[in-house]
C-alpha cells in the first residue's frame, strides 16, 4: 500500500511538473505610433506572443489606410472627393465603409436634429474664407452657403446588380461549370448629393468610425485587448491581463481627459476614467479655431445658423459602446450646448457625458477661468483619480477637429 501511495504521488508530482514546463507564455503588449489624420495614432495590441501582436497591430495600421482613402476629403482621390465634386450631377460608385460611415452620419444627426451634420462642407468653406480674408461672412453669404446643407439631399443606394461576363471566374466559355445565380450579381454602392456645391466632410465621425474599425480588426487578429488612440477619439477593447497591471490595479484601460484650459500641457488633466468595450471622444475648441477681425471663434460650426458653436463649452467628453457615434455626439453637444446636450445623452442608452464649461475669469487675469463640470447620471461610476496612478494610464485625450 506504501508503495502504491508513492507511485501515485511521484506519477502526480510528474504531471504537475509537465504542466507546468507546458504552460502558455504570459500575454504580452506590443505597442507602436505613427503620424497620421493630423495627429499622432497609438495602437496598444495585448496578445499570447509578440508576433501575434504585431500580426494585429499590422491589421489595425491596414484599416486606418483603407479608411483614410476613402473618407478624407482632403485626398483629391477619395471617394469624398469624388462624391463632392460630382455634386448635383452624378452619384459615384463608393466602398462600401463610405455607405457605412454616412449610415452612423445619418443616425447621429437624425437623433440630435440636425445638430450634426456631414453636409456642413459649404459653411466649413466659408469661414476657412473669412479667415483667409480677414473679414466676417454677410449674411447673404452664410444664407447661400446653408441652403447646400441638408442631410435629406444626401443620396445613399445599396442594391445588387448583374456582374460584367469579364468577371465570373471561371468563364462558362472556356468550359468551367455554369455560374450559380448568387455568381452572377454583386453588391453595389453608390453616394450622391442632389446640388450642385453641396460637399460632404466626415472630420466630425471619421475618425471615430476609423477608430473602430481598427479595433474591430484587431479582435478578429485574436487580440486578448487592445486600444486605438487617435488624438482624442479612443476605443478601448477588453481588458489588461492581470500580468500587465500593477497588484491591486484596475485591468480596465484608463483614460485621461485633459484640462481644456491649458491646451498646450497632455500631462494637465482634469478627470480620467476606466472603460473596456467603450470608445472615449473628446471635442474641445482649445486645439483649433478661426481668426477673423481679431475674433477667434469655434471650428465647430452650427449646421443650423451657419456660425461657429460658443466657445464658453470648452470641452465635451462622450463615452459610448460605438466609437462613431461617441464622435458624432461630441461635436452634437458642443452645438446643442449644455442643457440640450445632458437631455439627450441622459436619453440615450449606454452613453454617458463630461461637459467643461468655462466660468469667469479673475480680474488680475492671473489665473485660468474655472471650470464648471456637468456630469451624466453614470459618468462619475467611471472616474478615478489620475493623480493616484503614477500617470501610468492610456493616454491624455486632447480637443481636436
Amino acid at each position: 500500500m506504501t508503495t502504491g501511495r508513492v507511485r501515485r504521488c511521484g506519477w502526480l508530482a510528474a504531471a504537475l511538473a509537465l504542466a507546468a514546463g507546458c504552460a502558455p507564455p504570459e500575454p504580452v503588449e506590443v505597442i507602436e505610433t505613427r503620424e497620421a489624420m493630423n495627429t499622432l495614432v497609438t495602437v496598444r495590441a495585448v496578445a499570447g506572443s509578440d508576433s501575434a501582436a504585431r500580426r494585429a497591430l499590422d491589421a489595425a495600421w491596414k484599416e486606418m489606410e483603407e479608411g483614410i482613402k476613402h473618407l478624407d476629403r482632403h485626398l483629391p482621390d477619395s471617394d469624398i472627393s469624388r462624391i463632392n465634386r460630382d455634386a448635383g450631377r452624378f452619384t459615384i460608385e463608393v466602398d462600401p465603409l463610405v455607405t457605412s460611415c454616412l449610415s452612423a452620419a445619418r443616425e447621429v444627426h437624425d437623433m440630435t436634429d440636425g445638430a450634426f451634420d456631414p453636409t456642413v462642407g459649404p459653411l466649413l468653406e466659408l469661414w476657412r474664407k473669412a479667415q483667409e480674408r480677414n473679414r466676417l461672412p454677410t449674411e447673404e453669404e452664410l444664407s447661400a452657403a446653408r441652403a447646400l446643407v441638408g442631410m435629406d439631399a444626401v443620396q445613399i443606394l445599396t442594391f445588387l446588380a448583374q456582374k460584367p461576363l469579364a468577371e465570373l471566374e471561371p468563364l462558362p466559355s472556356r468550359g468551367g461549370p455554369m455560374p450559380k445565380p448568387e455568381d452572377l450579381v454583386k453588391p453595389m454602392y453608390l453616394v450622391g448629393l442632389d446640388k450642385e456645391g453641396m460637399a460632404l466632410d466626415l472630420g466630425g465621425i471619421a475618425k471615430g468610425y476609423i477608430v473602430g474599425r481598427m479595433a474591430q480588426r484587431m479582435v478578429q487578429s485574436g487580440v486578448l485587448a487592445a486600444l486605438v488612440d487617435t488624438g482624442g477619439d479612443v476605443y478601448a477593447e477588453g481588458q489588461r491581463p492581470l500580468n500587465l497591471v500593477a497588484p491591486g490595479g484596475d485591468r480596465r484601460w484608463g483614460v485621461g481627459i485633459q484640462d481644456p484650459r491649458y491646451p498646450d500641457d497632455r500631462t494637465r488633466l482634469f478627470t480620467a476614467v476606466h472603460v473596456r468595450d467603450q470608445a472615449v471622444v473628446t471635442s474641445g475648441h482649445y486645439a483649433r479655431g478661426y481668426t477673423v477681425e481679431g475674433r477667434r471663434f469655434s471650428h465647430i460650426i452650427d449646421p443650423r445658423t451657419g456660425w461657429p458653436v460658443n466657445e464658453r463649452l470648452a470641452s465635451v467628453t462622450v463615452v459610448a459602446p460605438d466609437a462613431a457615434t461617441a464622435d458624432g455626439l461630441a461635436t452634437a453637444i458642443a452645438v446643442l450646448g449644455v442643457e440640450k446636450g445632458m437631455e439627450l445623452v441622459e436619453k440615450t442608452a449606454g452613453v454617458e457625458c463630461l461637459l467643461l464649461e468655462l466660468g469667469e475669469t479673475p480680474d488680475d487675469g492671473a489665473e485660468p477661468p474655472a471650470l464648471i463640470a456637468h456630469r451624466s447620471s453614470g459618468f462619475a461610476a467611471l472616474e478615478f483619480d489620475p493623480s493616484t496612478t503614477g500617470g501610468r494610464f492610456a493616454l491624455r485625450p486632447t480637443g481636436r477637429r
